[in-house]
């Protein structure tokens, strides 16, 4: 049996779908859901439409969804190369003496004038001690000459997404930020070394990357798994956690972003996006990883 592809957003999804699945199955029909990814408001509306009986599939979609088909992956290289034109253009205007916000508007105009659907998630410009937040939200704070900027960013084309970040020095940092830098950067790429078909996102690549964090001493600096699965959603399936992870396979793409945070000085992050291979991986983002100094 041949099934209709429904292309739908926002509220007409749930209406879209269930119209579909009646034409093809019937309006009776039974209908999985994936809890975790639908809000009580949705489901309401999903069974308010649905005459049928309805089932949480649990995280079976997102399973599906982990291993990546060539088409999907060719897409995913262009979000890849198109956030590492953007990310470039936008440091090359400089960073100090400029809000953060300012930064990260930026970053989505460069999408949008390349050609990009939009952000696969809202940017992170975080300078000096705002870095210290692994998840910060940028706002007037003004960079200054000598602090470490962390800018995560990521593009959305064709409703694939791209994740990348990276640690920028706004003027010439001092030998203690550098030193953290470097931490951050070998155990980046021991994290990368480690993914490959068959390894594991916990016991492989997030214990690979952080335990040349710990050796360094700053383990407890490190307050957030390795990695995620990337895809439709900037967040999905594989994982690859401190505390718990997933087997990887060949074509799933996921990220590799180790970080140390410190409280009060800076914080230091670097992320790509890779494609898991039977060898090993292809990095899909290749914005350089030496330490740059910006204006």
């Amino acid at each position: 049996m041949g099934f209709e592809l429904v292309e739908a957003r926002g509220a007409d999804l749930i209406a879209d779908t269930v119209a579909a699945a009646a034409r093809q199955l019937g309006a009776g029909a039974r209908l999985g859901f994936q809890g975790g990814s639908l809000s009580y408001q949705e489901y309401r509306r999903l069974r308010r439409r649905h005459g049928g009986r309805l089932r949480d599939v649990g995280a079976r979609v997102s399973r599906l969804r982990a291993v990546k088909d060539a088409a999907e992956i060719d897409v995913m290289r262009r979000a890849a190369a198109l956030t590492d034109e953007a990310l470039a253009a936008v440091v090359a205007r400089g960073l100090v003496g400029r809000r953060e916000a300012d930064v990260a508007w930026d970053l989505l105009a460069a999408y949008h004038r390349l050609g990009a659907g939009g952000e696969a998630f809202p940017a992170i410009v975080a300078s000096g001690a705002h870095g210290a937040q692994a998840h910060a939200i940028p706002g007037e704070r003004v960079i200054a000459a000598g602090e470490l900027v962390v800018i995560d960013t990521g593009a959305r084309v064709d409703g694939y997404c791209s994740d990348i970040t990276r640690t920028f020095a706004a003027g010439e940092p001092s030998s203690e930020l550098r030193h953290v830098y470097d931490v951050v950067l070998a155990a980046q790429l021991a994290g990368l070394a480690a993914v490959r078909d068959g390894a594991h996102g916990r016991r492989d690549v997030d214990a690979a990357a952080r335990a040349v964090i710990e050796a360094a001493g700053y383990g407890e600096k490190f307050g957030h798994g390795t990695g995620h699965g990337v895809g439709l959603e900037v967040h999905e399936a594989p994982g690859l956690g401190r505390t718990s992870g997933d087997a990887l396979a060949a074509g799933m793409v996921c990220t590799v972003e180790p970080g140390i945070y410190i409280e009060g000085l800076a914080g230091v992050r670097i992320e790509d996006t890779v494609l898991v291979t039977a060898a090993g991986c292809e990095r899909l983002t290749a914005f350089p990883k030496e330490l740059q100094v910006a204006g």
